[in-house]
């Protein structure tokens, strides 16, 4: 059987080209800046190096990804730990992020001020300052001083230890969704601008409620902005300060002189988010192809 490819219009191929001169730039900056970073990083975690100022290296083959499973003791239980925390904290931020965005859809006095309150912690956590004042526990002890106020210790003795555990993680978890769920709430806010007032208003016509209008229009119109936001958070996770495997690899490889281990051990967490997002891309791919059809 012989396959037909289907020739190129001239609009596809204007398209194309404005999208290659678009993504340019990061091509150009990535081939310049990344590309021999890469390469360097994945052939470290296949040799030993014998000589760092001259780079003297020998092959070592599979050694340091057996080294991370086998003698690394915090390795596999810091893995366990970011990626669970990545599985719950991904939903629950696009969840709350939409509906705080639906929310600030609406018109109401104030909304300008509430939209600036909910992106001002990506604002202030972008500056040099308030980085390192969040390096420095500042976060951490902002965390601890509205848990005091939402769980004061007469509930934590009342209710006993394994409550105020549960408590405890579920408040960090909450404070941490409202810290980084800023820049989702704008993507989402556009996305619900692009929708066109003509289907809310049919809708309204035919007597449609709210709920059956954000089932049947507002979420599946949405379904390209919740792909890129599932890909921005997952994203975010795996490069955020507070991750613990993430540190724990920066440990190994700046405290420790263990670069090759550390190489490898990044590539291992590097592979598991690329199959997150693979994942993330099979689910989601069907209902966005549904909508553009």
């Amino acid at each position: 059987m012989k396959l037909k490819f289907k020739k190129p219009t001239i609009t596809e191929r204007r398209d194309a080209l404005a999208g290659l001169a678009f993504i340019s730039p990061w091509i150009i900056g990535f081939c310049l800046f990344f590309a021999f970073p890469i390469f360097r990083s994945i052939q470290l975690s296949f040799v030993n190096v014998l000589n760092m100022s001259e780079y003297e290296i020998e092959w070592a083959g599979l050694q340091h990804y057996k080294f991370m499973f086998r003698e690394d003791a915090w390795y596999v239980k810091h893995f366990a730990t970011t990626a669970t925390e990545m599985l719950a904290q991904i939903p629950l931020t696009n969840v709350f992020a939409l509906f705080i965005a639906i929310l600030l859809n609406r018109k109401f006095p104030g909304r300008t001020a509430y939209r600036t309150i909910f992106f001002l912690p990506v604002i202030l956590g972008s500056g040099f300052i308030m980085t390192q004042l969040l390096g420095q526990g500042v976060q951490g002890e902002a965390m601890e001083a509205a848990q005091n106020i939402l769980l004061p210790m007469e509930v934590k003795i009342f209710f006993g230890a394994e409550f105020t555990a549960f408590a405890t993680d579920f408040l960090n978890l909450i404070s941490s969704i409202l810290w980084k769920c800023g820049v989702q709430i704008i993507i989402y806010l556009s996305g619900l601008q692009s929708v066109s007032p003509t289907l809310y208003e049919a809708a309204r016509v035919d007597s449609a409620t709210e709920w059956e209008m954000f089932w049947l229009i507002t979420l599946p119109m949405l379904t390209p902005t919740i792909l890129m936001n599932l890909i921005y958070s997952t994203v975010d996770c795996f490069i955020n300060a507070d991750n613990l495997l993430f540190r724990h690899i920066q440990n190994t490889g700046f405290a420790l002189k263990e670069w090759e281990n550390s190489a490898a051990m990044s590539w291992v967490f590097f592979l598991f988010v690329i199959l997150l997002v693979a994942i993330i891309f099979a689910i989601m791919r069907p209902f966005v192809n549904k909508v553009k059809d």
